[in-house]
């Protein structure tokens, strides 16, 4: 059974009370111990309360529970590695194709699991039994990206489209445009590749090739001479920026490790 907890903070601006949703941050915890969640959930609350940021904590005793969960978008998961039927290492892979839940952080007994946990949405490992600020320190980088996400504006034929920077997978050089790839869409806008990578500014956006840019973010495996994305698509790193690549890569992996 899925329980949720749903926090907002009230703000009276000029004598009007308001309920402010803009900073909201949706959490999942998944483990078959509710003492576990009762933890997890107690350092949640502890860290998004400190902040006053809006929040909805929902928890979920088994894997098959959340890997049924289409509607609700969750900005991190906390999924324990061990658990009874379906294990989080299989919830992981099954996550990993669903696009309401963006990270996940593993939360285990057994820190020897870590080596097994990586994969493209996760972001982090934490040791049972923890901390408060060793959950504090995971939320603390994946909510400081969210609110840096931007809604860039783009023109297209049809006039000024808006796309959410992380929704971006891919971007492709067609002369003076430049075709924009998101999971479920493809827009074509009036942007030369060059300004397209002056709008994303810099990792985990990066260009591969003089027709292309990718977001890391969405990269399964890369080659010294390929990128492969979890789309399916493999795209050839460019011979002239093949070095710079590899040290630009080198700082994404570098970032993500310490999130």
């Amino acid at each position: 059974m899925v329980k949720s907890i749903l926090v907002y903070k009230e703000y009276a601006i000029e004598g009007v009370l308001i309920m402010d949703d803009s900073l909201s941050f949706s959490i999942g915890i998944c483990d078959d111990e509710s003492k576990w969640h009762k933890a997890v959930s107690a350092s949640c609350s502890s860290y998004l309360d400190k902040k006053g940021i809006n929040y909805e904590i929902s928890s979920y005793i088994k894997g098959e529970e959340l890997i049924r969960e289409k509607e609700k978008i969750l900005d991190v998961l906390f999924l324990d590695v061990e658990m009874d039927s379906m294990d989080g290492l299989a919830v992981m892979k099954e996550v990993e194709k669903m696009p309401n839940i963006h990270n996940i952080i593993f939360v285990s007994s057994h820190p020897e699991a870590v080596w097994d946990s990586f994969g493209y949405k996760t972001k982090g490992f934490v040791t049972k039994p923890f901390k408060d600020e060793d959950i504090e320190e995971k939320l603390e980088g994946i909510y400081s990206k969210k609110i840096n996400d931007a809604l860039l504006e783009f023109t297209d034929y049809n006039g000024i489209v808006y796309i959410r920077k992380s929704d971006i997978v891919l971007v492709k050089s067609d002369s003076n445009y430049a075709t924009i790839i998101t999971e479920d869409s493809e827009k074509i806008v009036t942007c030369t590749l060059k300004e397209c990578e002056k709008k994303l500014n810099g990792l985990p956006f990066l260009r591969i090739h003089r027709s292309y840019i990718v977001n890391l973010d969405y990269a399964k495996n890369m080659t010294s001479s390929e990128v492969s994305l979890k789309n399916g698509e493999i795209l050839t790193i460019g011979r002239s920026y093949r070095n710079q690549v590899k040290k630009d890569y080198q700082i994404y992996l570098r970032e993500e490790l310490h999130r």
